[in-house]
């Protein structure tokens, strides 16, 4: 069964609004799968990132897109970090982490720390370039996705952050996706965002017919080939998580060791 198939709508474009203001940043569209099954779970992400300078010049580079705090590893799409406003997604789960504290109770101060720092970007957007802030920030969404094992089950977290309102006070509205519960005990389902066209032929079969890696791997590759826009790109890292740890299945040089 497939289950919450996202698409990538018009993601947050943070680095034109860095560009305006005259800050170097990253910029990405990202193309993100993952299997989850009632034993292990498979996360799949392209490499990617665009940066434009404060000139407006455009560059490339190849980024890790995987990351891991304690247990828990993320993928994201959407804004990196922004040291002014404390945008930063690594930093913000450290700091969301407490002693015995469950990964639900992780994430979900997570949702707080990262709804704030966002609002304050926006807010930031809003008042230095209002153009920029109506253009790319306003309805626009960032995508996080959280993996962990807890009490040997497997443990998936979908965020979706929605930037709100062409008025004070910007507002970011949060969309939760967490399997278990919301999705069956016993089968394998599919999480992610990539190219919509490409996210839309992806058939229920796919895991019925296929091993979870090829799955991931075909449509991480579909995905790169079929957006007009090239904004993904690879090599592709995969990620492989069961109840006896985490390993790379495969990674370029720029992906950390597993840390225990």
């Amino acid at each position: 069964m497939i289950n919450r198939i996202r698409v990538r709508p018009l993601l947050i474009c943070v680095f034109l609004f860095l560009q305006f203001l005259g800050i170097p940043a990253l910029g990405s569209a990202t193309t993100i799968v993952a299997v989850r099954t009632p034993t292990d779970i498979y996360l799949g992400v392209d490499s990617k990132v665009t940066g434009v300078r404060p000139d407006g010049t455009v560059y490339y580079e190849v980024k890790c897109k995987i990351g891991q705090v304690g247990k828990i590893f993320f993928a994201g799409a959407g804004p990196y970090e922004y040291e002014p406003t404390g945008l930063n997604i690594r930093l913000l789960l450290i700091e969301a982490q407490r002693p015995g504290a469950s990964v639900d109770q992780t994430v979900e101060r997570f949702e707080t720390l990262y709804a704030d720092a966002l609002t304050r970007t926006s807010r930031t957007a809003q008042k230095e370039s209002p153009m920029v802030y109506q253009k790319y920030f306003l309805n626009g969404h960032v995508y996080m996705y959280f993996f962990a094992f807890e009490n040997e089950t497997p443990r998936y977290f979908g965020r979706t952050f929605t930037i709100r309102s062409s008025n004070d006070p910007v507002t970011v509205g949060i969309e939760q996706r967490d399997c278990p519960p919301g999705c069956p005990g016993t089968e394998p389902t599919i999480h992610g965002i990539g190219y919509a066209e490409v996210m839309k032929k992806l058939s229920s079969n796919a895991l019925k017919t296929r091993p979870p890696i090829q799955v991931i791997t075909e449509v991480i590759e579909a995905s790169i080939r079929e957006d007009p826009d090239h904004k993904s790109g690879g090599p592709i890292d995969i990620l492989h998580l069961n109840r006896d740890g985490a390993r790379w299945v495969q990674k370029k040089k720029e992906c950390p060791e597993i840390q225990p």
